[in-house]
């Protein structure tokens, strides 16, 4: 199964700054997606928790297992976006392989009833989506469904240099805690308004939601205008008396 392409970090004072960052509850396992050569996994299984490591490249986790022969470490070879994962209370960490960030990002989002935090370092402009706010330029669709659930705190940033090979972009660490704003088992209904509100991102709302009620004083608004709590809004306004 191959790997994706991937950009090993290999700075020791960003590995480290990234290790701290991590903070488990007890009752917690931490599931690193991508471990690569292990420089973070070595950091991740001091702390006092359960491991999971998630690798698709069997050379690399043939590697993994005789670098860290420990029962604490579960290894699992697959691609992320299409293995179980367990459902048990998970923190999450990964350097994100630049091709998978969307999916991957949705997969947490699947799977938001078991990990409640988790520490990412991705391409800068992606990072940048994820806690950007209404009427900001990285603020669109992937904002809006990830902040309903998450709240999402920029860390620190990393040079190309640190990495090998070095990508062309700059990355941003990024950690999210869960503090949904709407009750998880509604997030599905909640992120099909949002989906519909960013059709087509361009245009005004009186377009993409023609078939949907929506304020009228909002309809000349294009969909990156509505804060999160304007989409709460605009779902509440469609779901009443449903269901």
């Amino acid at each position: 199964m191959p790997r994706y392409d991937q950009h090993f970090l290999r700075t020791a004072s960003f590995i480290q700054k990234i290790a701290d960052a991590v903070r488990p509850k007890e009752d917690e396992t931490i599931i690193e997606v991508g471990p690569g050569k292990g420089a973070l996994t070595q950091l991740l299984l001091l702390k006092p928790v359960p491991y999971i490591g998630i690798e698709i490249d069997a050379q690399c986790l043939s590697h993994l297992r005789l670098l860290f022969p420990t029962e604490k470490a579960q290894w699992i070879e697959g691609d992320f976006l299409h293995i179980p994962l367990p459902q048990q209370p998970l923190y999450f960490v990964s350097n994100l392989p630049y091709s998978i960030t969307g999916p991957a990002l949705f997969r947490i989002l699947e799977h938001r009833f078991w990990i409640r935090e988790g520490v990412l370092m991705l391409q800068a402009e992606v990072a940048q989506r994820l806690y950007a706010s209404a009427g900001k330029r990285p603020y669109g669709k992937l904002s809006v469904l990830f902040q309903s659930v998450y709240q999402v705190e920029r860390l620190f940033r990393v040079p190309p240099g640190a990495f090998y090979p070095p990508p062309k972009v700059w990355s941003e660490v990024v950690r999210f805690t869960r503090q949904p704003r709407i009750a998880l088992e509604e997030w599905e209904s909640f992120a099909e308004t949002v989906r519909a509100a960013f059709h087509q991102p361009r245009q005004m709302l009186r377009r993409n939601l023609r078939h949907m009620k929506c304020p009228p004083e909002w309809l000349s608004l294009r969909p990156h205008q509505l804060s999160v709590q304007d989409f709460i809004q605009l779902w509440r306004l469609n779901t009443e008396g449903k269901g």
